[in-house]
């Protein structure tokens, strides 16, 4: 049952879940929502939600309605909702939306712009 909790945000299912062994390079853009729990290097861009699941490691400049981080990212993350920034999560790059929410134990290095 938790495994199953463990991939709603917010009282809503995520629709495609990259496992923890797997590993993506490449562009990647989708509409609805993802989470990642493995490996990506390259670049995103979605209308939709994006959450970087614990222990999951990405490596790719952002570009998403909402950005849920509770895993790491190198990268800069420009979201034009929100990003949610986890206890767990690690973000290095800059980031950039109308609303950021960064919780305590966060590591964050980066540059950080609230938009209109």
């Amino acid at each position: 049952m938790s495994q199953v909790l463990a991939n709603y945000y917010n009282n809503k299912c995520v629709k495609t879940i990259l496992g923890e062994k797997t590993e993506f390079v490449g562009k990647m853009s989708f509409t609805d929502s993802l989470k990642i729990n493995g490996s990506f290097k390259g670049s995103i861009n979605a209308s939709g939600l994006l959450w970087i699941g614990e222990g999951a490691s990405v490596s790719a400049n952002i570009s998403a309605k909402s950005v849920v981080v509770s895993g790491t990212v190198n990268g800069d993350i420009s979201a034009t909702e929100k990003i949610d920034m986890l206890v767990s999560g690690r973000v290095y790059g800059n980031i950039k939306a109308k609303k950021i929410k960064i919780s305590d134990g966060v590591i964050f290095n980066g540059k950080c712009e609230i938009i209109k």
